[in-house]
């Protein structure tokens, strides 16, 4: 069997992505992807990023339906 090396990038960032996990680990979904959403907001400020916060449609709608999805 032949062992693939990950680099050093692919190991931090791994270790990035699992520092960020322990950050919100203890927290509900919903609460967890808030605070995800907040620190990216607060980074990209930082940074002089320009950022829009994504703007949710008041309803879901099934496309070939037109029904509101959950509905039977």
């Amino acid at each position: 069997m032949t062992e693939i090396k990950e680099s050093k990038a692919m190991l931090e960032v791994r270790e990035w992505k699992a520092a960020a996990w322990r950050t919100v680990a203890h927290l509900p979904l919903r609460e967890a992807i808030q605070k995800r959403l907040a620190d990216s907001a607060k980074t990209a400020e930082r940074l002089g990023l320009k950022y829009a916060p994504a703007k949710r449609a008041p309803v879901t709608m099934v496309a070939e339906t037109k029904a509101k999805y959950g509905e039977k």
